[in-house]
């Protein structure tokens, strides 16, 4: 009997092998649902649950079971399957009774495609197969009978090559005219082509100004032509210089501003507010008339007087501002002249700050 059930599990072997060539040969002609040069094979073994029929005089039992299902189109498959153990009698304690089943069946899935992971694939099958009991006593009567089958079930694609499946089928026995009830809980390996990742199409870019920068991911629209931007499309900050000269000249002998410079100090004073991490010299002159030491001091006196009308009059912080005098040195114009001498009893400062905006 056990060669009469290999043989019929061999034979439906050779027909999957040759129905699994016939299935490339589809594909490569574009005749199937699967990528070219596929073998849609799933190996599956797993562990079934028997419900046998109450005349049959058998114990319920767990029996282990394999399989192989070749797939011919994204929906439909075919599938061999094979489960056999040792049922404990309920006539005769203490014997037992080897049951086999081999079925061929037809498979309907809903779902998507089988080398998808992560996806839920119900199913319902259809099936005819071969059963046999062979009692291990003495006397006992061997029987080999033909199965109709029928159920439903669910495969889970774990990964895009393993997944488990669960389902619950009636095998009714057409020469016995019983019915038994079988739970089949499988591994699956699939043995053929993945699916191929999604192709990602570019978005399309609109970019309204021209600058580079999508007008969906654009913060600044309208940007003029040939200007620089940033990644949100908005203008990169231009480098600026901003410069300002003071020049504050004093009547021979005095350390007085006089009032005619009150103007120039106050831009002066604004400058330095705009720009307040700056700080400046205020640099005091004499001309050369008079001793050296008297005129260097001369020349001190004159920057603190400009430093103090900057502190007192327009808030300046003194940390920022520093008087130095030169005395008569590093003259502007002659001292030979009246008019010379004038232009050097100076105070002078100068600033130039680097900006962005």
């Amino acid at each position: 009997m056990k060669k009469k059930i290999l043989a019929a599990g061999a034979a439906l072997g050779f027909a999957m092998a040759g129905m699994t060539t016939t299935a490339v040969a589809q594909t490569a002609a574009g005749e199937a649902d699967y990528p070219t040069g596929s073998t849609p094979i799933t190996f599956s073994a797993g562990a079934a649950h028997w419900y046998f029929a109450s005349d049959r005089d058998l114990k319920n039992m767990n029996t282990p079971w394999v399989g192989l299902e070749w797939a011919f189109t994204n929906q439909w498959s075919a599938e061999i399957s094979f489960a056999q153990d040792d049922a404990q009698n309920e006539a005769y304690p203490g014997t037992k009774t080897e049951v086999t089943l081999a079925n061929l069946g037809m498979k309907y899935y809903g779902g998507s495609f089988i080398g998808d992971g992560g996806t839920l694939r119900p199913y319902a099958v259809v099936g005819a197969g071969y059963f046999s009991t062979d009692p291990k006593r003495a006397g006992g009567e061997s029987n080999d009978d033909t199965t109709v089958n029928a159920g439903l079930g669910v495969r889970w694609m774990i990964t895009s090559r393993f997944g488990a499946s669960l389902d619950g089928r009636s095998v009714y026995n057409i020469d016995k005219g019983n019915a038994d009830t079988i739970a089949y809980l499988g591994l699956n390996y699939y043995m053929g082509n993945v699916a191929p990742p999604p192709v990602q199409q570019d978005a399309v870019c609109l970019d309204g100004d021209g600058d580079g920068v999508c007008d969906e991911l654009d913060a600044c629209l309208d940007t003029p032509p040939n200007t620089r931007v940033d990644s949100k499309g908005c203008p990169l900050p231009v480098a600026q210089v901003a410069s300002i000269k003071l020049k504050v000249n004093f009547a021979f002998n005095s350390a007085v501003v006089q009032e005619k410079y009150f103007t120039d100090l106050g831009e002066l004073a604004k400058f330095l507010k705009r720009f307040d991490e700056v700080d400046v010299s205020i640099d005091g002159y004499t001309d050369s008339v008079g001793p050296d030491d008297y005129n260097q001091q001369l020349s001190e006196r004159r920057a603190q007087a400009v430093v103090d009308m900057l502190v007192n009059t327009y808030g300046i912080a003194p940390s920022r501002l520093k008087a130095v005098g030169y005395g008569e040195s590093d003259p502007v114009a002659s001292n030979d002249t009246a008019e010379g001498r004038a232009e050097n009893r100076r105070v002078m400062a100068s600033l130039e700050v680097e900006y962005s905006e």
